[in-house]
């Protein structure tokens, strides 16, 4: 191919992701508004129903997968990627626009200019 033909491909390929990533979020605005109004009745019927399959299911499976991702959790917090994992976590969510209180994104402010 040739450059001007990959350029071409590229801004394509460029076009259909943003588009997707459109599409994306305003598939999912409904269930943010939704969150983000029944956050706490959400959070605490997740607990419930946390408690509920622990006390069902077996201690020791629990303690297996409670062990195993301690490990894991531990392995990658002294591993020399953990300053590079937490920025970049960090980063992303200073970069999640605001929400108003019906669940939309809220317009950026004057003069700023979204780098996404």
């Amino acid at each position: 191919m040739s450059l001007r033909n990959d350029r071409q491909h590229a801004r394509s390929a460029e076009i259909r992701a943003v588009t997707a990533r459109h599409e994306l979020v305003q598939s999912s605005r409904p269930l943010r508004g939704f969150w983000r109004r029944h956050r706490t009745a959400l959070v605490i019927g997740g607990g419930l129903a946390a408690g509920v399959l622990a006390s069902l299911l077996p201690v020791r499976a629990f303690a297996r997968a409670g062990s195993t991702a301690g490990a894991l959790v531990g392995l990658a917090l002294r591993s020399p990627f953990a300053p590079l994992m937490l920025g970049w976590i960090a980063k992303a969510r200073e970069e999640q626009p605001p929400l108003t209180q019906d669940g939309s994104d809220a317009a950026p402010a004057a003069g700023s200019v979204r780098t996404h």
